[in-house]
């Protein structure tokens, strides 16, 4: 009894803070328009017209996203594991988590390309989903969710790693790094790379690991997952990955 009275507001709390993210997520991206590498758009003269360039502006970054849906799904996964094998009450505490999972499982799909949409392992998927979240199999949704979201970020890295050729990708040179040092750029290997190192990164700079920027503003063309390179903003607090290129602009990455 107590159970199915949570069951709903848990998985509208779930819900409600995907819809929140994202919504945040799209004011950041239409903030954009006034940096120097963004054209500035006519300012509109009815809300139908600035409602338009909004749209316009709004970038999605998929490799942001799906990373996010993996690590959300991890922690769901962790939390209904212990209610399996632990604590009951943990099973509770993933349910958020899994309807915030599944709703941006379900963006990823609607986001993916037509031949992507339409592939047996897709179906699969949506299959595998509707059917766990009926019979309330929490566990198993978890680890469908994860390995969905885990098979994108690889598909998507790949993605990258044939954008900018195998041969620069694997190529030894790949291990150097370029980092600010007593407010000077130095070049080191990777290996050397210490915790409060910040990378120096400009146009045409492939990026050598994950990270995050901590200053500057610019470019970045990834893969994204309607199956073509996208160019993505990125500015000081967004994510950037491995394999992706600095398309414009100056980034100072915290690499982790």
């Amino acid at each position: 009894m107590i159970q199915m009275a949570l069951f709903l507001p848990l998985v509208f709390s779930g819900v409600a803070s995907a819809l929140w993210r994202e919504q945040s997520r799209k004011k950041k991206a239409s903030a954009v328009v006034l940096s120097p590498y963004f054209p500035q758009p006519i300012l509109p003269s009815d809300e139908e017209s600035s409602n338009e360039i909004s749209k316009q502006v709004t970038i999605i970054d998929d490799t942001a996203e799906v990373v996010n849906g993996q690590r959300v799904s991890l922690m769901a996964l962790a939390l209904a594991g212990s209610g399996a094998l632990v604590f009951s009450p943990f099973t509770l505490a993933s349910i958020p988590l899994l309807s915030y999972s599944t709703y941006y499982f379900l963006k990823t799909i609607y986001r993916s390309n037509a031949k992507r949409k339409k592939s047996a392992l897709t179906i699969f998927e949506l299959a595998s989903v509707a059917g766990t979240v009926v019979s309330g199999r929490y566990l198993l949704l978890s680890t469908l969710l994860t390995f969905s979201f885990s098979i994108r970020k690889w598909a998507l890295q790949a993605g990258n790693i044939t954008s900018i050729g195998m041969g620069k990708a694997f190529d030894p040179s790949f291990q150097k790094i370029w980092v600010l040092r007593n407010k000077t750029e130095v070049e080191i290997d990777k290996s050397e790379l210490q915790h409060d190192d910040i990378a120096v990164l400009h146009t045409g700079d492939i990026i050598r690991m994950n990270g995050e920027v901590v200053k500057g503003e610019g470019m970045v063309e990834q893969f994204s997952l309607t199956g073509f390179l996208q160019v993505v903003p990125k500015q000081k607090g967004d994510p950037v990955f491995t394999y992706t290129e600095v398309a414009a602009g100056d980034l100072f990455v915290k690499y982790s």
